[in-house]
């Protein structure tokens, strides 16, 4: 369990920023469902969803940045949950996966020519001797604009971002399962991101629409 506490090079859960933060979110008595419950929802909506912060470059993946920046896409967001994570003595883990959103941006489609995202992360705590799933990807008030619910998070039970909209038409379906790391898979992403976009570059130009 300790690689899951552990500070890294993405996830810097030692750093002073992280840290600070840490104090100023949880109490030392609170429990550590309460804690990680506070975390996400920090994450969820005062690190600001933004899919244009896609990169190739590994430095605007540390958690450190990230939480300077206060915005990312999915797995920057959880990166930074992680840190917090683990900066707070709870063990925490990324999953990576790829999913078909139903409901993608246009812009997005335009130039990724797809409505499958790679790669797509969520995260897990261990809380209570069990792995529970938590996605803090989007803010509520992006949820409330496409008319989907926002994930809740209650500090036992898995909340992961929903199949269906308030309507009832499909919204997230997961395509792939590439399993749990206990640090961010830089180089495995950059490796398998072709598989999913016929010129792989054209993630990285959504970061030039800024």
């Amino acid at each position: 369990m300790e690689k899951y506490l552990s500070a890294t090079n993405f996830l810097d859960s030692d750093q002073a920023d992280i840290r600070r933060l840490v104090e100023d979110l949880v109490e030392p008595d609170d429990s550590v469902s309460l804690k990680a419950k506070k975390f996400f929802y920090f994450v969820r909506d005062n690190i600001h969803y933004d899919m244009y912060a896609v990169s190739n470059k590994g430095e605007d993946y540390m958690a450190s940045t990230i939480l300077h920046n206060a915005r990312g896409y999915c797995v920057q967001k959880a990166l930074i949950l992680a840190a917090l994570g683990r900066a707070a003595g709870i063990p925490s883990r990324l999953v990576l996966v790829a999913i078909r959103n139903h409901k993608s941006p246009s812009d997005a489609l335009e130039v990724m020519k797809t409505d499958i995202f790679f790669p797509h992360m969520y995260n897990q705590f261990f809380i209570n001797d069990k792995w529970v799933s938590v996605a803090a990807t989007f803010d509520k008030s992006i949820c409330e604009r496409i008319n989907v619910a926002a994930v809740e998070f209650d500090g036992i039970n898995d909340a992961i971002l929903p199949a269906f909209d308030n309507e009832g038409n499909l919204y997230i379906e997961y395509i792939d399962e590439f399993g749990e790391y206990e640090d961010f898979p830089f180089q495995f992403i950059l490796a398998n991101i072709s598989n999913y976009y016929e010129d792989y570059t054209s993630w990285f130009d959504l970061a030039k629409r800024r």
